[in-house]
């Protein structure tokens, strides 16, 4: 299967809201920190292409012809320009195919793009797997003032390791059926 990752725009709102409800409580546990049904309007209503300081990237294949959203990531800019606070979360049925990993690379490629130099998420220190991705990406680790909390820190100042941006921009993801 082919995997694309593109960036959301306003019209993607329904498909995301579907997204976000069709996850475990689990998962949108992890992804958002807290019990939660779906997205409030305020948050839907950020899902806008045109400002750079703040984005949605969509991560999805097609099954039977039909476009299915997979993943989603989030990014939002610091007020400096120099730091973006990151999150993302993958479709339950999608878990350990590599699709956190091709949404982490996106997200890394789009803040170089703005001249970001760190990466910063709060990952909840029960979510073992996002913690794994966020170390296989290079991630170190800190303490934020919430206790239940990790945060994940990189800096993306040096020299990018792995597949170039470029090829990131030109290409999804090539996966086994």
């Amino acid at each position: 299967m082919r995997v694309t990752v593109r960036p959301a725009c306003p019209r993607d709102a329904g498909r995301i809201q579907g997204y976000v409800r069709s996850l475990s409580l689990p998962s949108r546990y992890d992804r958002f920190l807290a019990a939660m049904n779906e997205l409030s309007p305020a948050e839907l209503a950020r899902i806008d292409g045109s400002n750079h300081r703040h984005g949605t990237l969509i991560a999805e294949t097609r099954i039977g012809g039909a476009r299915v959203m997979i993943g989603e990531a989030r990014y939002a800019l610091g007020s400096d320009g120099k730091s973006s606070e990151i999150a993302l979360s993958v479709a339950d049925a999608w878990h350990g195919r590599g699709i956190g990993t091709l949404l982490m690379d996106y997200l890394e490629c789009r803040a170089r793009s703005f001249g970001v130099a760190t990466l910063v998420g709060d990952v909840l220190r029960s979510n073992t797997a996002m913690r794994k991705l966020a170390r296989k990406a290079g991630f170190g680790t800190g303490v934020p003032d919430d206790a239940r909390l990790v945060r994940i820190v990189k800096d993306i100042s040096v020299a990018r390791v792995g597949a170039p941006c470029g090829l990131l921009k030109r290409s999804g993801l090539l996966m086994a059926a």
